[in-house]
């Protein structure tokens, strides 16, 4: 799965513009902030895509954060879809004093995601890439014992 986020981490600089971003982004709950990100749709060759939120920059007061990353079944195509219904994926916020909060997708799954693609369509310059608007909520839970409480995502696109 390494590979295929780094495959898509390539594609982001050539999707991101100067402009200021469409893409926004908030914590919300035990860790909270907002964010300006970059969405990649994205097939990396491998028979499914790859959607994910790239935050461009940090958060005051956030150790760390990665918004999500998650597989989509081809064809892409305008809907909703949960963690039941994407593939392998994660989303992290790390908060200050070491807990750690997550929604992933692996052998298990923890946690809430719903993307929402209100419009898909490919970019008809780059082969592999999609355009696409809509939101991404994830609702994530302490990944250790003993934490309490929950971190929200929510993007819109």
């Amino acid at each position: 799965m390494r590979t295929l986020l780094a495959a898509a981490l390539l594609v982001l600089p050539a999707l991101a513009a100067p402009a200021e971003p469409t893409c926004r982004g908030t914590l919300s709950g035990k860790v909270t902030g907002s964010f300006t990100c970059d969405v990649a749709l994205v097939e990396p060759g491998d028979g499914q895509a790859t959607f994910m939120v790239q935050p461009r920059g940090p958060v005051p007061d956030v150790p760390a954060y990665a918004p999500g990353a998650f597989r989509l079944p081809l064809p892409v195509t305008a809907g909703v879809f949960t963690l039941d219904d994407l593939g392998m994926g994660k989303a992290s916020v790390a908060a200050e004093g070491g807990a750690l909060y997550t929604a992933t997708k692996t052998t298990g799954q923890r946690g809430e995601v719903t993307l929402v693609l209100r419009s898909v369509k490919q970019d008809p310059k780059k082969p592999g890439v999609w355009i696409a608007h809509g939101t991404y909520r994830a609702r994530l839970i302490p990944a250790g014992a003993g934490k309490q409480g929950e971190v929200v995502v929510e993007v819109s696109f």
